[in-house]
Formats: structure tokens, C-alpha cells, sequence
């Protein structure tokens, strides 16, 4: 629950909410859309950097104090975003929010239900994934309050930054990183009858690859790979959704809205993907989501009104959301868990590239061309070599 409520808050705000800020900062700054853009890539720089350590001190440490620190940060972050007069100033803030959540959106949380969850773990990650799922629809109301005559975007950002504070510390007071300490093993078996059945399986409950190993392995960089090129999509549309549906004549609030049934349609993706990866090869699994993210975008082209863009909310949607589960699914699959923050870290790290360039090339294209679509051909180009990649991956793994 500590996790569905800050990641659905940090959704609305950031994740989602940037595009919003995007149009009314871009008037008064004078910036260009491809400017705006690296404040994305940079943050993508800085989460490689910090997605290993953090992973490295979940592993280690305490994951209360990462996601307290964490909560802090991301706030300085959002209120010095509200300050933002020069580039410099501006990417510098966008980077502090997102050290901050590195620190509370993703590897402390992932990390701990591993711990808790083995014979259900997908489903467990579904759901624990699932809150933003309901973001979007706090979207348009996030871009009333920027057009309000008496806040504005940056009265609005010191608001969300408040926020922060308010959601995010009552999940730290709740986080529980491991079950041990709380008289639970695995799977929430209490302790006297974990104990009887580890008499009786000699295998240890944290089982699995050290991060020498894993690197050694050609599943950990087919993955790594996998999930950057699927990723890839996401982290375009994410800053571009919005000005992408204002491109082509919607006003800002019916674009607002195209996030709203993107995030709700996604919960299918963030819930089905975790459940039928229990039960399926999850390789398959991956692959159509890989498939869904280019019809999604490919939808793009074919869309006049609102009720057309349902189209891309519901495939796109599926994509994006199935494939934040997997990722911490599949890590647990084929490398166990007892490096899991450390390897989650270092995915992500990896996958850095895309995250910055497709941002970036939305809005150079877009400043060049006055259209998105030329970027939009190349997403789904680059989204689709990632299906022979999935192939490549072993069929068996380590079960843990």
C-alpha cells in the first residue's frame, strides 16, 4: 500500500504531470520543446547512475532510510522546479527529483516484495504496481490548477511538492523490507513452520546469482537490452503525450484526458502481465507486449478524435504498464534474489540510452518539423528488434 500511494502521487505529478507544466513553461521561458526534452534525458543520465547504488544500499542497509531520504529529496526537487528561470537551474531540479525517486518509487519496494513473495511474486508485483493505474485521471485536474488565473505552474509545483512530504513519509513509517524480522519467512509463512519445512529442504530461501554472475550471463544483458529498447517508447511519450494530441488540434484538456484512459487501460498490462507470467513462458509474454507498444504508436496515425486515441491507450497502455512488472519478474526468475535491488539497479542503468535519446528525438523532430511523426516511425522501428532479443533468452531459469 506505502508503494501504491507514493508511485500513484509521483505519477500524477511527475511522471504524467511534466507534459502538463510542459506548454505554460515553454511560453513563459521561451524554450523550445527539444530544450524541455533533456530535462527528461538528463534525469535518465542521473537514474543510471543512482539505480545501482540505491540497489546497492537496498541490498545492504535499510530500505526505510533510502525511501526517507528519498522523500525529502524528491520534494527539494519538485520546489526548486518552481524556481526554474534558466536551463542549468531547471535540469539541476528535474535531476534532484528523480535521485529522489529512484529512492521511492521502484527498488526498495520491488526489492521487499521479492523478500516477501516467491510462489505469487508476479502477481504480488501486479499488484503493487497497479495504484497508477488511477494517476491519469488526476491529470486534468493538475492542468486546471496550472491554468488557474491565481496559481499557475509554478504555484502549482510548490502544491505537489507538499504533497510529497504528506503522501510519502506515512509510507516509510509502514515499509517492512524483509519478513524475518516481523516473525515471516517467505510467501508469509510464519516462522516456526518455515523453520520445520527448512528442515525438510536443505535449499536456501535467498538463493540465487551474486552480480558477478549475473553479469557473466548473456540472459542478464539479453534482458537489460529488451527492456531498454521496450522502454524506449514510454519514456518519449511520457514527455510528448500531451503536446503530441495538441499537435494535431486537440485542446489541452481533451490531451489530459488521452492520459487518463492511458493509465487506466494500463492497470490491464501492470495486473495481467504479473498474473500471467506466473503461469505462462514469460518470454511470449514480453514479446506481445513488445507488440502492443508498436501497434499502439502506429495507431497514432490514424487518430482524429478523442474516442480514436482509445485505441493507442488501450495497446500502448498494455505495453507500458505490463512492462513495469516484468522487469523486477523476470530479474527474480533468472537471477533469484539475492542480488535483486543490486541487478534491478544496474538494468536500468544500462538501459539509459534510449531513455535519453527518445525524448530528446521527439522534440528535435518536432522543432524541425512542426510533426511528430517522422519519431514516432522510428520508435516503433527501434521497439521492434527487441523480439528477437526475447527469443535469444534461455527458456529454463532459477526458480526462486
Amino acid at each position: 500500500m506505502a508503494h501504491m500511494a507514493i508511485h500513484t502521487y509521483m505519477s500524477i505529478i511527475f511522471v504524467y504531470g511534466m507534459q502538463v507544466f510542459m506548454t505554460p513553461m515553454l511560453r513563459e521561458l521561451q524554450w523550445t520543446r527539444a530544450q524541455f526534452s533533456y530535462g527528461a534525458g538528463v534525469q535518465r543520465i542521473e537514474g543510471s547512475i543512482a539505480s545501482p547504488v540505491v540497489g546497492f544500499i537496498v541490498d545492504r542497509f535499510n530500505s526505510k532510510m533510502v525511501v526517507f531520504i528519498g522523500t525529502f529529496l524528491a520534494a527539494l526537487g519538485m520546489f526548486a522546479l518552481s524556481r526554474s528561470s534558466s536551463l542549468v537551474f531547471f535540469y539541476g531540479a528535474y535531476i534532484l527529483v528523480g535521485i529522489g525517486m529512484s529512492c521511492t518509487v521502484g527498488i526498495p519496494y520491488t526489492t521487499a516484495v521479492a523478500h516477501w513473495f516467491s510462489k505469487k511474486r508476479g502477481f504480488a508485483m501486479g499488484l503493487m504496481f497497479s495504484g497508477a493505474t488511477f494517476s491519469g485521471l488526476f491529470v486534468p485536474g493538475l492542468a486546471l490548477l496550472t491554468d488557474h488565473p491565481d496559481l499557475g505552474w509554478r504555484s502549482t509545483m510548490v502544491l505537489c511538492a507538499i504533497g510529497i512530504l504528506i503522501v510519502g513519509l506515512p509510507g516509510v513509517a509502514i515499509l517492512r523490507p524483509k519478513p524475518e524480522p516481523y516473525g515471516y519467512a517467505v510467501d508469509g509463512i510464519q516462522e516456526d513452520d518455515a523453520l520445520s519445512e527448512k528442515s525438510t529442504n536443505s535449499t536456501s530461501r535467498v538463493a540465487g546469482h551474486t552480480v558477478r554472475e549475473a553479469l557473466r550471463t548473456r540472459s542478464f544483458w539479453y534482458l537489460t537490452i529488451a527492456f531498454g529498447l521496450l522502454g524506449m517508447g514510454p519514456s518519449a511519450m511520457f514527455i510528448h503525450q500531451i503536446p503530441y494530441f495538441e499537435s494535431i488540434g486537440f485542446s489541452t484538456q481533451s490531451a489530459s484526458w488521452t492520459v487518463a484512459s492511458f493509465t487506466l487501460l494500463s492497470g490491464l498490462g501492470r495486473m495481467g502481465t504479473g498474473w500471467v507470467m506466473d503461469h505462462v513462458d514469460p518470454r511470449m509474454v514480453l514479446i506481445g507486449l513488445v507488440v502492443c507498444g508498436i501497434f499502439g504508436l502506429l495507431s497514432l496515425f490514424f487518430t482524429q478524435e478523442w474516442w480514436h486515441s482509445l485505441a493507442y491507450a488501450l495497446l500502448f497502455g498494455i505495453s507500458f504498464g505490463g512492462g513495469i512488472p516484468a522487469r523486477p519478474i523476470l530479474t527474480g526468475a533468472y537471477f533469484g534474489t539475492r542480488a535483486f535491488g543490486s541487478l534491478t539497479g544496474l538494468m536500468q542503468t544500462f538501459a539509459v540510452v534510449g531513455g535519453v535519446l527518445a525524448p530528446a528525438l521527439m522534440g528535435w523532430v518536432y522543432d524541425n518539423s512542426a510533426s511528430y511523426n517522422a519519431a514516432l516511425i522510428v520508435l516503433m522501428a527501434v521497439m521492434a528488434t527487441a523480439i528477437p532479443i526475447i527469443l535469444m533468452l534461455p527458456k529454463n531459469r532459477t526458480p526462486n
